[in-house]
Order: C-alpha cells, then structure tokens, then sequence
C-alpha cells in the first residue's frame, strides 16, 4: 500500500480510544485528509506534538484502502503562542473553523493552505490586533472559493464608488460585497471612506496590509464575519466568543 508524504496543518483533533486520536489533517494537494494517529497520546511518542490541534509540519500517511494512518511527523510549528493568549486562539479556532467548512478531500487549494499558515503566523508571532488579521484572512478565503467581493463598484450595479462620500459604501452579507446606496438590502452597514479605503487595501495587498497604519473598525470585522459565513454557508462555534 502506498505511503503518501504531504505538508499539512491539523484542523481538529479528537481522542480515541486509550492512546490513539483521529486528525483532520488540511493538506495542500489532498486537502481535507481524515487520519488515524495511532499510540500519539503515550508519554515520549514521537507523534505527540504532531497530533495537536495547530499542528504544522511534513507528515507521512500510509494509506489503506480508503483510511489513512499518520506513521511520522516532522513538525515545522505548533504556534504554541497562541495557547497564552484567549483573544488571539480564538481567532486562530475560527481560521481552523472556516477551512474545516470548506475544504473537500482530494482538492488541492495550496492558495488557502498557505493563507491559512501565514495568518496563523501573525496571530501567533506578531503585534497585529487579530481582528485585523481575522479580516485579510475572511477577504481572502472568501474571494478564493469563488466569491470575491466587490469593494471598487457596486457589487449589484456596478456603479463606481466613491470614498469622499459621507456613505462611501455599505457592506452587504447579503448582496457578498459593497453596493451603493440604491441598491443596498436591509442588511447593510455603511461604510466611510476611509472604511472603505481600508477594504480596498486588503484586496490590493492581503496579509501585506497588516503594515498600512488604517483600523479595522469593529464595524467592518462584524460585516466581513458575517458576509464570509453567509458566502461559505459555514458558522464556525469559535465565531460565537469573538
């Protein structure tokens, strides 16, 4: 039977049985990968580090009939900081909830896979406010399973907008970008223009963003999370302690 070796990051992870867990494992060329790690839980197993939820690295699957069993790991980050910091797991949690809603076994999405691991990254390593990190990443994911949002024109009629408006734009879950005011839904939020300066630069520059010195609003966060999850049709339980 085939041994299969592929990067990935650990999704979920759930006990099982005395020693043993079950991975959801995100691969950039299997994508949702289902796994069996067995005898991980001992104490001095190799496996151990590599069976954690955050859990990135090379693992080496073998594979049988359609199970897969984790028989090595050479771990590259467990993102440990995270775990001393509520605010920044959480959004870590809702990253890991989003893809787990989304990728499909046997697709390869090597452009999330590599947004996912730089955005935890940031969470982790950097001093970026993670709402601000949480947005890029629902832009991102977003417009790569096909949804990109208009935030230049009128995501219904197209017509420009304009950013030295006093209502620049209002973001619509709803409508799955910014639309002008005719054609706003009731779901709206209006968006400033500076506001919209700074969805604009998400678009242009993803994680590059993070750098420009404009905020993200709690009001933008709140309309991204819930455009993302209307978009992706996913509701992640971690969205409920953001």
């Amino acid at each position: 039977m085939p041994r299969i070796k592929t990067n990935a990051i650990v999704l979920r992870s759930a006990d099982y049985r005395d020693n043993d867990r079950m991975l959801t494992l995100f691969s950039p060329t299997l994508g949702r990968a289902d796994a069996l790690c067995r005898g991980c839980r001992r104490q001095n197993s190799p496996l151990l580090a590599g069976s954690e939820i955050f859990a990135s690295g090379e693992y080496v699957l073998w594979q049988s009939g359609d199970k897969l069993t984790v028989e090595a790991c050479s771990l590259q980050d467990s993102f440990y900081p995270l775990r001393e910091d509520w605010e920044r797991l959480t959004h870590g949690m809702y990253l890991l909830e989003l893809c787990l809603g989304v990728i499909q076994p046997e697709q390869e999405n090597e452009r999330l896979f590599l947004l996912l691991l730089r955005s935890l990254a940031h969470l982790a390593y950097g001093g970026t406010p993670p709402a601000r990190v949480t947005s890029v990443f629902l832009m991102g994911i977003v417009s790569l399973m096909g949804f990109r949002p208009a935030v230049g024109r009128c995501q219904r009629c197209g017509r420009p907008l304009d950013t030295g408006d006093k209502v620049a734009g209002l973001l619509s879950a709803q409508a799955g970008g910014v639309v002008c005011r005719d054609c706003a839904p009731p779901d709206a939020l209006p968006l400033t223009g500076s506001e919209l300066l700074y969805l604009q630069g998400i678009m242009r520059k993803g994680l590059g963003s993070l750098e420009d010195p404009a905020e993200c609003t709690g009001k933008v966060f709140g309309g991204l999370r819930a455009l993302a999850e209307e978009r992706l049709d996913v509701r992640p339980r971690a969205g409920e302690m953001l």
